[in-house]
């Protein structure tokens, strides 16, 4: 009975602090890519600009983490952990799993990352509202174009 107890409290311990893990991991991601946000070309800061995030991650241990993120002019300005989805209005939801985000975080190259996890179904970006819907057709629309033609 105490090996039962002892072995639940240190699946909860290491559950708790796996989900630490990856929102500190974000937090310094996160932190490098606000030192070098200006590089970003227009497009991207257009894109990103101005929203309201609500990331889930589904953990490798089959808990969820979820992650707020406020945008602004393509800069990350909030950024918390959160418990209560209900006191969050989200002009864009994004669904994806513990080692895409490890992936992204890891990589020199995120874009080949973001495109892979994205055709296999392990990154969802689903933006709410008519208009940040619009906005995000246009910017797939204008990336796969540029795409085609080798300039991204």
């Amino acid at each position: 009975m105490k090996k039962t107890i002892i072995l639940i409290i240190l699946f909860f311990i290491t559950m708790n602090s796996a989900s630490a893990d990856i929102f500190g991991d974000l937090d310094r991601a996160i932190t490098e890519y606000n030192a070098y946000y200006q590089e970003l070309p227009t497009s991207l800061k257009i894109l990103l600009g101005n929203e309201d995030i609500l990331t889930g991650i589904l953990m490798n241990d089959g808990s969820e983490v979820h992650v707020w993120l406020v945008t602004k002019d393509g800069r990350v300005i909030e950024f918390e952990k959160v418990e209560d989805l209900n006191n969050y209005n989200p002009t864009v939801i994004i669904a994806t799993n513990e080692n895409t985000v490890r992936k992204l975080i890891n990589t020199t190259n995120p874009l080949a990352v973001y495109e892979e996890a994205r055709a296999n179904g392990n990154l969802s970006i689903d933006p709410v509202g008519f208009t940040t819907n619009a906005r995000f057709m246009v910017a797939n629309l204008a990336f796969n174009i540029f795409k085609s033609l080798g300039l991204a």
